[in-house]
């Protein structure tokens, strides 16, 4: 019987970090390198705070998955100069928070990924139910939110 819950616990710890983020921040050797031609760099950092802090932020570009960020985490990248589709999701949360930006060259893009409230709670207090009825509410939903902070040039 002590065995039983011991595999149950080790499970439960399992299921529980695989749905974290990554920590620290990825690529970031990427700050002290010049772009290339045509190329603008994007940097993409969660807020550190407890709402969702269980839960990695799956980020994509143009529908490519380029990080998984974990609370207070982050990543870089560098991407073509150009219009990007930004998303930021979970995996069971039926909505998703997209934003288009126009990356122009030689030029640096802070993105910042934070929980939004209204998702978080409606998840919370009425479990699936809930993040199906904030979803359809909001066409621009999810778990998560982004939005660019800063913006400047660099090399």
């Amino acid at each position: 019987m002590k065995n039983i819950i011991l595999v149950a616990v080790a499970f439960g710890l399992a299921a529980t970090l695989s749905a974290c983020g990554s920590t620290g921040i990825q690529n970031e050797g990427l700050l002290k390198q010049p772009l290339t031609g045509g190329q603008s760099r994007v940097k993409i950092v969660r807020s550190e705070q407890f709402l969702a802090s269980g839960r990695g932020a799956r980020v994509k570009i143009d529908g490519k998955e380029v990080a998984d960020i974990g609370n207070g985490a982050g990543a870089i990248l560098d991407v073509p100069a150009g219009p990007h589709n930004v998303s930021v999701d979970v995996w069971d949360h039926p909505n998703v928070f997209n934003l288009r930006i126009e990356a122009k060259p030689g030029r640096m893009y802070t993105l910042l990924i934070k929980p939004r409230e209204d998702a978080v709670m409606a998840g919370a207090v009425l479990g699936v139910a809930g993040m199906l009825v904030e979803a359809a509410a909001n066409e621009n939903g999810g778990l998560f939110q982004v939005e660019v902070v800063d913006e400047q040039r660099i090399g």
